[in-house]
């Protein structure tokens, strides 16, 4: 069986898509993709349709636990998949079960399922879906929980605290009552603190004195310090010092100033609008695309949508479109730039060329914004 996650979300999971495929999109320590392919091993080949700069984005984690993958790089499937469904293994199992009926699945006019020569098209919202990027904080440490259990399974490791080619000091505290630890080829030799569910990605650095609460993903060669609690942080990311951040989406390239703390909760604890849409919770920070500067002592309220390519100094208290500069006002990069700025970032003339593909195809979004004249 062949499935491709290629069907339209409900959501266009702005701002993070604007650099990363959904398929990549991280939930629950693993990219979609992964969650599919650890939970249909030897069942089902995955199928994806991306061009070569996202495979080589986007890094898979469980190909760094040696786990075997069945991805296909194809248009062409047996049936295909909505990769907006929260992959639960008991929303993954549902799939397959619809699928081995032949049954195409609809929810409130979204796709869900579309089964090559389907007998049928029926209604099922018992399958639950992403509807926008706050639904990945919202199920994100549940799965995290689920998904450490299945991976573990996998590569037979036992006990609260797994570790993987991991080594781990007597100064390293661990409180597994809520959930489990997994520790992916990363040394820990630092007196920090860890609160399960949690997951350390492999290359992944942590400060004395770090504090790591339920819900956080370091995905890959991360650098953390502070407080961070139920955050997905993905590849290459810096917050190398002292800050809160929590409930919060954290791209890759991001690097956060000293005392970069960001705000998850009203003072009127009333529910979180992104993008002018309400959330339904309580609790929940930024979504921070790639390449994002913040400024030291930088602060950023609630449920913020903070675009790629963009620098951010003090309160922060709007949206940001890519690409864009807050310092008390909005201001737009000059396309000359760019370039310069992500190549100082990544050290990579892909990751520099691409950001420029990503300015040129957002620039309606800075259609009203000055752009600044300033040096690096």
């Amino acid at each position: 069986m062949r499935l491709a996650l290629t069907l339209p979300c409900s959501s266009p999971m702005e701002p993070i898509s604007y650099t990363t495929p959904i398929p990549y999109i991280i939930i629950g320590g693993l990219r979609i993709i992964e969650h599919w392919l650890i939970r249909l091993i030897n069942e089902a080949a995955v199928v994806l349709n991306v061009e070569q700069i996202h495979i080589r984005r986007n890094r898979l984690l469980v190909g760094e636990l040696g786990i075997p993958i069945n991805i296909e790089y194809s248009s062409n499937a047996d049936a295909y998949i909505n990769p907006c469904i929260i992959p639960y293994s008991s929303n993954i199992r549902m799939v397959i079960k619809h699928i081995s009926n032949n049954e195409s699945v609809v929810c409130g006019g979204y796709n869900l399922i579309k089964v090559k020569g389907s007998g049928g098209t029926i209604n099922d919202c018992s399958i639950e879906f992403i509807r926008g990027p706050w639904d990945i904080i919202k199920h994100n440490n549940t799965l995290l929980k689920e998904t450490i259990e299945v991976l573990a399974s996998i590569i037979g490791l036992g006990g609260g605290v797994k570790l993987y080619e991991s080594e781990v000091s007597g100064d390293v505290r661990f409180n597994i009552n809520e959930g489990p630890v997994l520790v992916v080829k990363s040394s820990i030799n630092v007196p920090v603190y860890i609160k399960g569910p949690a997951l350390i990605g492999p290359g992944t650095a942590l400060s004395p004195f770090t504090y790591i609460r339920e819900g956080t993903v370091a995905y890959m060669n991360v650098k953390l310090s502070g407080e961070i609690k139920n955050t997905v942080i993905d590849c290459c990311t810096f917050k190398e010092h002292h800050g809160y951040l929590g409930d919060s989406y954290v791209g890759k390239w991001v690097n956060f100033g000293a005392g970069t703390t960001v705000s998850n909760l009203k003072n009127t604890l009333g529910t979180v609008k992104f993008m002018g849409v309400d959330t339904g919770m309580v609790k929940l920070g930024p979504i921070i695309g790639d390449w994002v500067k913040t400024g030291i002592n930088t602060s950023i309220m609630t449920g913020k949508a903070i675009g790629p390519g963009s620098h951010v100094y003090g309160l922060v208290t709007m949206d940001m479109p890519p690409f864009t500069i807050f310092n008390g006002e909005l201001i737009a990069f000059n396309r000359e730039k760019v370039r310069e700025v992500i190549f100082r970032t990544t050290h990579s003339n892909e990751e520099a060329e691409y950001a420029l593909r990503i300015y040129d195809s957002t620039l309606s979004l800075r259609s009203n914004v000055k752009v600044s004249k300033y040096k690096l």
